[in-house]
Order: C-alpha cells, then structure tokens, then sequence
C-alpha cells in the first residue's frame, strides 16, 4: 500500500470502493481485510485452501455490492457487514461442497452449520487479534531488530529481566524500548479501528 494513500479514512475508502476500476482501492480493501476475513473463516474450521476460497468469493462479493453500498454508521460497523458476508459466504460454500466434507470426514455433523452469532462472536474476537497485528506490521518498519525482538518477547509474555538477558540489554533499555513501541502503536490501533471497524 503506497504512503499517500495511507492514511484516508473510512468513508473515503468506501466511497473509493463505488468505482469498480479503482486498483488503488481495490488493492487497499484486500490489504486490509484479506486477513481477517481468512482468520474468521479457518475459525469455523475450514481448512487452508477453503479459507483461502471463501477469502476470494467474499472479495469478489464485496466488489459486486460495494459501489450501490450505503454506510450508516447509526446501522453499525461495516465490519459488521463484512462479518455477515463473510459467514454466508461459508455457510453456502460448506453447504455446496457438502458431500466432499461428509467424504473427508464422515464422523461430522454438518447438518447443523455454525449460526449467525457464533460467526459474530468469532468475527469480534479476531479483530480484537487481527487490529493490533496489523498496527504493528504497519509501523514496525521505523523500529531497529532489538525493539522488534523486544516486541515479539513481550507479546509472548516473556518478563523484562528475561527478555535484557537474552538479548544481552540492560533492563531500563527493554522499558524504553516498550515505551516507544506503545507511543506508536496505540494510536496506529486507534486510527485503524476508526477507519477499519
């Protein structure tokens, strides 16, 4: 994603989207939600490629509806939208491969498909993961590897005194390191949930 087109908001981005032949749009939307729309789908235990699947028929979905799409924040979240495109997408596609499953594995039960706020709740809980992943891969490039290191150490839960003697730091230097991980991050996760949820 180039850097002028980093920081549009929501509705800009949504209102891009009304133009079916905006690459640059387009490009910005998959960035964006690719992710998470696949980490919703491998969470009603679809396996990779089936993901990866649903991930195309909701892209494809989202390019069809978008342009007559009308957002009313007073409606809820457009994540919410996707949340529900995402699950029928699933739904219809378990459904019509049902018997390759049933084949696959002939101990499941797919005559009771997951419901509508079972994918919410999954949907809801991978934003919570997929918003701080994605903050972070989008300002960890002004960070050198021992912050980086530093980062991927806390967020394994791993004690300051651990994290300075492996990486052979002093303690007060891993504290200034998290500082200034946080000084960025946390409004990086505030613009994307604005712009995003």
């Amino acid at each position: 994603m180039s850097d002028s087109n980093y920081y549009k908001t929501r509705m800009t981005l949504l209102a891009k989207l009304k133009d079916q032949h905006d690459d640059a749009a387009w490009t910005d939307f998959a960035y964006y939600y690719r992710k998470y729309i696949y980490n919703i789908a491998r969470r009603m235990n679809l396996g990779h490629d089936d993901a990866e699947e649903i991930v195309q028929i909701v892209l494809i979905q989202s390019w069809n509806k978008l342009p007559d799409f009308q957002y009313d924040p007073g409606k809820g979240r457009f994540r919410g939208w996707l949340c529900q495109v995402t699950g029928n997408a699933a739904k219809n596609y378990l459904r019509d491969h049902i018997n390759r499953f049933v084949e696959l594995e002939p101990e499941a039960h797919f005559s009771e498909l997951i419901t509508q706020p079972e994918i919410e709740k999954i949907a809801e809980e991978e934003w919570r993961e997929y918003v701080p992943q994605l903050a972070w891969k989008n300002i960890e490039k002004h960070f050198d590897t021992n912050v980086k290191q530093v980062y991927a150490m806390l967020r394994e839960g791993k004690a300051v005194a651990e994290i300075a003697e492996k990486l052979g730091i002093k303690e007060s230097s891993v504290y200034v390191y998290r500082k200034r991980i946080q000084d960025k991050l946390r409004p990086e996760i505030k613009r994307l949930e604005f712009e995003l949820g």
